[in-house]
């Protein structure tokens, strides 16, 4: 038992009536053990007249149990790899996750085509409100078979491009009809 466990249970009166004698000569012949042994229970002392909360005798008993802890095995007989191995599998799963799944339940609408497809022969320059959500804007160019191939511009101009000419005409009227969604329509 080293040195801070016998004055923890010197000032506990955990000691056998043998020990606590042996300890109080130890004491008598050392002023820094006794000044510690003070020192202890006059902490004890301070905290026994504090009015006690609902939690005091635990906060005690987890004193002492950082004070004397359970001894751990010299060698648990873990690899590092086998760290380094889980470390790597829950990498490996979060970018699975963010690169597969995320996309997936993102709720991005559909209808919504890569510039790279390259742009029609049959485009407007739409303004959408700055209120239109994408899944606004995806619900309203979807049934009209428009394509987003470019923007947004610095103005808020985004290209849509339509297979032929009278899809371009009946989005056009369409797309003036929804004020609420579209500021400006211009054919090209």
């Amino acid at each position: 038992m080293d040195r801070d466990d016998q004055i923890l249970n010197y000032v506990q009166d955990r000691l056998s009536p043998q020990d606590r004698a042996a300890f109080e000569e130890a004491m008598a012949r050392d002023a820094a053990l006794s000044g510690e042994v003070a020192l202890m229970q006059a902490v004890r002392g301070a905290l026994a007249q504090e009015p006690k909360h609902d939690n005091s005798d635990a906060v005690w008993d987890r004193l002492s149990a950082s004070m004397s802890p359970v001894p751990q095995p010299a060698n648990m007989n873990s690899s590092p790899w086998a760290q380094l191995a889980r470390y790597a599998a829950v990498a490996a799963i979060a970018v699975l996750a963010w690169q597969v799944v995320v996309p997936r339940s993102s709720g991005v609408p559909t209808g919504f085509t890569p510039a790279t497809e390259g742009a029609g022969a049959f485009v407007l320059q739409v303004k959408f409100a700055d209120s239109a959500t994408f899944g606004d804007i995806g619900a309203l160019l979807g049934p009209l078979g428009g394509t987003i191939t470019d923007g947004p511009t610095a103005l808020g101009l985004v290209r849509v491009s339509f297979a032929d000419a009278t899809s371009l005409q009946e989005a056009a009227v369409a797309l003036d009809a929804r004020s609420d969604l579209v500021e400006l329509v211009v054919q090209q």
